[in-house]
């Protein structure tokens, strides 16, 4: 039976693995009771497994920075082309969103505006509308964020499905089998908190205000059980 793969590229703050577990858990979390066998890999060791296998590819966030252009970086981004090219289901994560993208030809850099965290409010663009990920998320969704780098140029033929204020590119798909979001639909209101707390000396006054408005994001969250959905169903 074909499995998704959660690929996880980088561990997490150690505050937050002693409370939760690595990046890849929170996924499965976020998931819930799976629709489809999942299982997990370390990206940074080695090579995806056999494509026969896969049913669908999550590549997570991490510390790391896209602009790195690691050895280990350039050896997934040719991976993400084959999945691709081979129409297997692909979401990436924050740093997985950015890595898809400079893979299929878009730019990824330091976000001009800084720093985008906590609880942020999202804006689905039109053409999400009839996105099999995106259709039944409201115009307006929060959803919770903590990137430096950013997509500022979204790859060829690529088509733009949400936006917050201060990153115009938070959502793509490539395709009808590629997708990557900004946000963390993985991140629950804890996992948020201790993200700002990581942060506090760089967020100064900002802090505080960031931390009231730290709620849950069930919509976003759903982005992530959806893409499930689909790895299922496309099986």
């Amino acid at each position: 039976m074909k499995s998704l793969v959660i690929v996880n590229v980088g561990q997490a703050p150690k505050n937050q693995l002693e409370k939760y577990g690595d990046f890849e858990l929170w996924a499965k979390r976020a998931i819930g009771e799976p629709v489809v066998p999942i299982v997990f890999h370390d990206g940074v060791a080695e090579p995806l497994p056999d494509f026969d296998t896969l049913a669908g590819v999550i590549i997570m966030g991490s510390l790391a920075m896209v602009t790195e252009q690691t050895p280990w970086m350039k050896r997934l981004g040719e991976q993400i082309l084959a999945l691709n090219n081979q129409k297997i289901p692909l979401l990436g994560i924050c740093f997985g969103h950015q890595l898809i993208a400079d893979a299929l030809g878009g730019r990824v850099d330091y976000n001009p505006r800084g720093l985008e965290i906590g609880t942020i409010e999202l804006e689905r663009c039109d053409d999400a509308q009839h996105d099999a990920l995106f259709s039944s998320v409201s115009p307006q969704f929060k959803a919770q964020a903590v990137h430096f780098q950013s997509v500022l140029d979204l790859p060829p033929h690529a088509v733009r499905l949400a936006k917050s204020a201060m990153d115009d590119n938070h959502a793509f798909r490539v395709g009808e089998n590629t997708w990557g979001v900004q946000f963390h639909p993985e991140f629950t209101p804890d996992i948020m908190h201790d993200s700002l707390s990581n942060q506090k000396d760089h967020l100064g006054d900002e802090y505080a205000s960031k931390v009231q408005c730290v709620t849950d994001t069930e919509q976003a969250k759903q982005i992530l059980v959806q893409f499930a959905q689909l790895c299922a169903e496309r099986t």
